[in-house]
C-alpha cells in the first residue's frame, strides 16, 4: 500500500473501484464535475449482501489491475470539444404529424416517452411573458450531466409539459427548491432507489392557478398538478440526463419518476388552522413550494379509529415500517447525513377526516408529533444490520428491544391534504436529503 504523501510526491493516481453495473455512472459523474478522466478499475457486481469470502475473491481478482492502474495509468491528452452556449436555444424545422414529432423527440432524448406539446417559438415566447427574468439567465446547472437550464429552457419544457405562462413564476420557484444542496438532486436522480420529488404548495397561488388540494389531488384529472410534476421530470431527464440505465440506476423505478408528485395543502380543512408554510415561518400571503426527494409513499387506511390515540397508533406502525431497510434508530436533525444515520424526517399527508380525528384528542400538531416519536418504534431485529447505531449509554439490549425511529418531534412533518375518506399517506425522504427545502414564489 502507498500512503497519501507518497502519492502526492510521486504523482501516483488515485484508483477508483466501480462495479460493472455502475461504471458508466461513475465515469459520467466524474466528467460532470469537470475532471476529464480518472483511473477506474472495474469489478464484478455486486459487493453488497454477499458472503465475505465472495467479496475477498472479487477483491483478489481485481487487485492486479489496481496495481497496474496505480503504477502505469496516465491521462490522455485529448481535449474536450467546447460546449454549445445554452442561449439562445437551437431552432429546428420539422414537418410531419404530431405522432412523428413525438417519436422524433423521444429518439433524440428530448422526452420521456409520454406525449409532449410541441414547443414552438411562438409558444415559448408566450411562456416567457410570464416572468421578468431574462431568457438567457442560467437558473440551474442540473446534475448528473450538469446541463445548463436557462429561463428560456424552463419556458420550453413548461410548454412541453402543458404549463401556461402564468405558471412561470411557480416553475422557477420549483427549480429553486430542486437545486438546493439539502435536496441532493444528484443522489436522488442516480440512486438505485425509486425516489422522486414530492412538492407541497401553500398560499394564494393554490387558488390562483387551480392546484388541487382535495379529492384525488395526487391522481389523474388534475391538469395543473400533473403539468408541474411532468415539468420536474422533463428537466431532470432532458437537461440533467438522469435516464436509465447509465445515469438513473433505479432498480425498479416508479411512476413518480415519470410525473413527480405535486400537491397543495387543503388549508381550509386543516383543524389546526396553521398551514405547513406558516408553521415554518412564512406569511399566510406567501406562495411557498416545499420539496424533498421521496421514496414511494405508503398509504395509511384506518376506517375504524374513533379516538385520536387509536388512529395515531396505526400511523406509528406505518411510520416505523416505511422504507425501514434504510433507516437507523435515533436519527437526529443535527447529525450529518450518512448511511448509518438514516432518514432525517417523514412527511404525513393527512386526509382531512383523519386530521379531524387526531385534533379531537391532540389539539396541537406538537402533541401529535410527540406521540408519534414515542410510538414509532421497531425491535432491534427490525433494522437492517449495521443501521441501528445504539448510543453507549442506552444499556443492555437484544434483538427484541424496541428502538425509536425518530427522536425529535420536528422530524414528523404534517400536511393536511386530500378530500373525504379515511385515507392518508406516509412519505419517507431519500437518505441524503437533510431537510425539506422551501422557497417563496416571486410575485
Amino acid at each position: 500500500m502507498v500512503d497519501q504523501s507518497e502519492v502526492e510526491k510521486r504523482g501516483i493516481p488515485t484508483v477508483t473501484l466501480a462495479s460493472n453495473q455502475f461504471l458508466s455512472l461513475a465515469k459520467s459523474t466524474v466528467k460532470s464535475t469537470g475532471i476529464p478522466e480518472m483511473a477506474f478499475v472495474e469489478f464484478e457486481h455486486p459487493m453488497g449482501m454477499i458472503p465475505a469470502g465472495e467479496v475477498r475473491a472479487k477483491a483478489n481478482k481485481a487487485f492486479p489491475e489496481i496495481m497496474r492502474m496505480a503504477t502505469k495509468w496516465q491521462p490522455t491528452t485529448a481535449v474536450a470539444a467546447a460546449a454549445k452556449p445554452p442561449y439562445p436555444a437551437e431552432r429546428i424545422k420539422f414537418k410531419g404529424t404530431y405522432a412523428s414529432l413525438n417519436k422524433m423527440f423521444y429518439e433524440k432524448g428530448w422526452s420521456l416517452g409520454l406525449p409532449i406539446i410541441p414547443p414552438t417559438p411562438e409558444a415559448v415566447k408566450a411562456m416567457l411573458k410570464g416572468t421578468k427574468h431574462k431568457p438567457g439567465e442560467v437558473v440551474w446547472v442540473v446534475p448528473p450531466r450538469q446541463g445548463q437550464l436557462t429561463v428560456e429552457l424552463v419556458a420550453t419544457i413548461g410548454v412541453m409539459a402543458g404549463c401556461k405562462p402564468e405558471h412561470m413564476p411557480l416553475l422557477l420557484t420549483i427549480v429553486k427548491v430542486l437545486k438546493e444542496p439539502d435536496f441532493d438532486w444528484r443522489g436522488n436522480s442516480t440512486t438505485t432507489a425509486p425516489t422522486a420529488p414530492l412538492l407541497v404548495i401553500n398560499g394564494p397561488v393554490v387558488k390562483e392557478l387551480g392546484i388541487s388540494a382535495s379529492t384525488g389531488a395526487l391522481g389523474g384529472q388534475m391538469p395543473v398538478n400533473i403539468s408541474l410534476g411532468y415539468f420536474v421530470n422533463l428537466v431532470g431527464d432532458i437537461v440533467g440526463g438522469s435516464v436509465p440505465p447509465d445515469s438513473d440506476k433505479s432498480t425498479l423505478g416508479s411512476r413518480e419518476d415519470l410525473v413527480a408528485m405535486v400537491v397543495a395543502e387543503n388549508e381550509s380543512r386543516n383543524p389546526w388552522k396553521q398551514s405547513y408554510a406558516v408553521e415554518h415561518g412564512f406569511k399566510a400571503t406567501d406562495s411557498v413550494v416545499t420539496g424533498f426527494g421521496a421514496y414511494m409513499g405508503t398509504n395509511n387506511t384506518d376506517h375504524n379509529s374513533v379516538k385520536g390515540k387509536d388512529l395515531l397508533n396505526t400511523f406509528a406502525v406505518g411510520l416505523a415500517g416505511a422504507s425501514c431497510g434504510i433507516t437507523s434508530c435515533y436519527t437526529r436533525l443535527d447529525q450529518p447525513s450518512t448511511w448509518q444515520n438514516g432518514v432525517k424526517f417523514a412527511f404525513l399527508l393527512v386526509g382531512p377526516e383523519h386530521a379531524d380525528t387526531m385534533y379531537r384528542d391532540f389539539p396541537t400538531k406538537l402533541d401529535v408529533q410527540n406521540y408519534l416519536v414515542k410510538k414509532a418504534v421497531l425491535p432491534y431485529s427490525g433494522y437492517s444490520p449495521g443501521q441501528c447505531i445504539v448510543p453507549k449509554d442506552f444499556g443492555p439490549y437484544d434483538e427484541n428491544t424496541m428502538f425509536p425511529r425518530f427522536t425529535q418531534p420536528e422530524q414528523i412533518k404534517i400536511v393536511v391534504t386530500g378530500g373525504s375518506g379515511k385515507q392518508s399517506q406516509i412519505w419517507i425522504p431519500f437518505l441524503t436529503d437533510n431537510r425539506p427545502v422551501s422557497a417563496v414564489m416571486e410575485k
